[in-house]
């Protein structure tokens, strides 16, 4: 499964990558764990085997993690994205992410798909919309939010 994070994405794609991510850092800490249990010294005590993301003892152990951090730092990123984003809309339900330097073309999509300019608009007026304006209005309704230093804009 690829990262979501595009132009526009929604917010039940993060979510679900976000999971995941966790499945595979579950599975591969489930693999570290047997492993050590299997080849472990004498009077060394066994691992717990988790059955969940959160039973997970030493994800900063770097005897797991050597083989494996790209992966833990992309779900750390992801995660944190997510906890910023929540209390701001219904993520579990799906809500729109806009790169900020898409907004512009997503207000002029916005405002085709929602009916406010007709079809047959003559181009010599469509081609002088300011939709650099429009975006910006559209804005006052949406809140940012930041990942990897890009700004992301979801209605508030």
């Amino acid at each position: 499964m690829n990262n979501p994070i595009s132009e526009q994405f929604d917010s039940r794609e993060l979510i679900e990558f976000k999971e995941f991510l966790q499945e595979q850092i579950l599975d591969a800490y489930t693999d570290w764990a047997e492993s050590h249990n299997e080849y472990k010294d004498e009077g060394i005590e066994d691992l717990e085997i988790p059955y969940s993301f959160d039973e997970i003892e030493f994800i900063d152990e770097e005897a797991f993690t050597i083989g494996i951090q790209d992966t833990i730092d992309e779900y750390e990123a992801i995660r944190d994205f997510c906890q910023e984003l929540e209390g701001y809309g219904d993520l579990e339900h799906g809500e729109t992410l806009i790169a900020e330097d898409y907004f512009e073309e997503y207000a002029e999509e916005l405002t085709k798909d929602c009916g406010y300019i007709p079809d047959n608009l003559p181009s010599y007026i469509e081609n002088n919309i300011d939709w650099e304006g429009v975006a910006d209005d559209l804005k006052l309704d949406y809140t940012e939010a930041y990942f990897e230093g890009i700004a992301y804009l979801m209605r508030a």
